[in-house]
């Protein structure tokens, strides 16, 4: 069966709104960058400016289609994830911040403005609609300990992050939006590993020298450089434009599993050899991460790619495993690896000590946790490498509750719809992302950031990840995959 070709750009087959308001707001968004341009060229030169451009070209993408306008949410994440708009309002706005709300306030523009757009009904929305409304009653019952206007900032955030699943669920229509999403996808966490590449290449030096200039824009001006536990005398560990290594790592996890599956699929979803330069350039890029949650989470998430479809994979992997740890390659990752599971390095411990004292304060406040701020006395802390903890910490057993029904219910869904679909294109690009939502969710076991509120980057990467789970397995224009036939219909 030949590959289908599929255009580029989205197929608009209801338009955002009337055309003429399209047109309008375009036009308006236009001419008011092209004046900020001119302003900004004139007072602050031409670097200033040359940052300009990216945003009014963002602004008229997520105006034009609000699937274009989730491609500019994950070039912030993988590109420029802590990025602020150097411009002190009430607050300094961050660019993901923004662009997650414009994809937003089109997406309820739309809906507002035509009849005929709807929130397409599934059952699992209402898991997921539930996990929020316990986030935000947790949140306001802790509102007594210790909040300052940060953790209202970061939790609005949050918010605004986990959303971006609503969006992406009512506005992708099956298998052509998910292959476009997938292509954008493994491009922009490629483009960011080869930035993480070269600046490893240059060593310290030069990553200091490049990521000190973004400094004016919102990044830490402290622990630019980053080591195995902090120490100058370890390996340096690969963070490119992501700050923190082992976030960073979690975004290119799920894009490594992606790429590999499409790169053995008998009929990829995107060009095999775009696939493969992905599966390579990410896949460099995590190991110099040294965050073993990333190598596990991807390892299994490929693991079960080979066991429920291309089983021939285990082979020349086990073989390839074998023989680095024969021949002495990649010795020091083995080792790191090694240490962690026999609890032998500082990090490994205080990971033990973070989950004794979380099930001490899940205890103690099972219901509803402790909300978002401090602990509730000084013997104990918030904060654990464990998405289930955190949520659990935070939001009590019930939040933990409703997340697993949400994310373990799609998950059941997209395997349930796998089965029927697994010779065709489409089975193979559901199983590529049900390879990726199970690689967060073992590395939700050995970390946070997917449900933390200071990485709002990784909460939106973790939920669209759910998303394009859900959309895969259950829509295309409305229509459910019919067992028998080739394709969705």
């Amino acid at each position: 069966m030949p590959e289908r070709s599929l255009p580029i750009w989205p197929v608009a087959e209801r338009t955002l709104a009337e055309p003429t308001l399209v047109r309008l707001a375009g036009t308006l968004v236009a001419g008011m960058g092209a004046v900020a341009l001119a302003i900004v060229l004139v007072r602050f030169g031409p670097l200033p400016a040359a940052l300009v451009l990216p945003g009014i070209v963002a602004a008229l993408l997520i105006l034009s289609d609000v699937r274009a306008g989730l491609w500019v949410v994950l070039a912030v994440i993988a590109l420029v994830p802590y990025a602020v708009i150097p411009v002190k309002l009430v607050i300094t706005p961050p660019v993901l911040e923004m662009a997650g709300l414009a994809v937003l306030s089109v997406w309820l523009l739309r809906l507002f403005l035509r009849r005929d757009e709807t929130i397409p009904s599934h059952p699992l929305l209402i898991a997921v609609i539930l996990f929020v409304a316990v986030a935000v009653f947790a949140f306001v019952l802790g509102v007594d300990r210790g909040y300052s206007s940060q953790t209202y900032h970061d939790f609005a955030k949050f918010l605004v992050s986990l959303s971006l699943f609503f969006v992406a669920w009512s506005s992708l229509h099956g298998y052509a939006d998910v292959r476009r999403f997938t292509g954008v996808f493994l491009v922009l966490a490629s483009a960011a590993a080869a930035i993480g590449l070269v600046l490893y290449a240059g060593g310290p030096r030069l990553t200091l020298a490049v990521l000190a200039r973004l400094i004016p824009y919102g990044y830490p001006d402290t622990r630019i450089v980053r080591y195995i536990e902090d120490d100058p005398a370890k390996p340096m560990r690969l963070t490119s434009t992501s700050v923190d290594p082992n976030s960073f790592a979690g975004l290119l996890a799920l894009a490594v599993v992606l790429a590999v599956t499409m790169t053995v699929a008998q009929r990829p979803a995107i060009p095999r050899w775009l696939a493969a330069l992905a599966a390579v350039v990410s896949g460099s890029a995590l190991l110099l991460t040294y965050s073993r949650a990333g190598w596990l989470g991807a390892a299994f998430g490929i693991g079960l790619v080979a066991l429920a479809r291309y089983r021939w994979l285990l082979v020349p992997g086990g073989i390839g495993l074998t023989g680095a740890i024969v021949l002495g390659l990649g010795e020091r990752f083995v080792e790191r690896l090694w240490q962690g599971f026999m609890l032998q390095d500082p990090a490994t411990r205080m990971r033990l000590e973070e989950y004794r004292t979380a099930l001490a304060i899940i205890r103690d406040y099972p219901a509803f946790g402790v909300g978002f701020g401090a602990a509730p006395t000084v013997e104990l802390w918030t904060g654990v490498s464990s998405i289930y903890l955190l949520i659990a910490e935070r939001m009590g057993l019930l939040g933990l509750g409703t997340f697993l029904v949400a994310v373990m219910g799609i998950a059941w869904t997209g395997w349930r719809t796998w089965h029927p679909m697994a010779a065709s294109a489409e089975g193979d690009l559901l199983l590529a992302w049900l390879g990726a939502q199970a690689a967060a969710l073992l590395i939700g076991l050995f970390d946070h950031y997917y449900a933390n509120i200071s990485f709002p980057h990784m909460v939106a990467i973790f939920w669209l990840t759910q998303a394009m789970v859900l959309v895969a397995g259950t829509r295309s224009t409305g229509a459910q995959y019919t067992e028998g036939r080739t394709g969705w219909r």
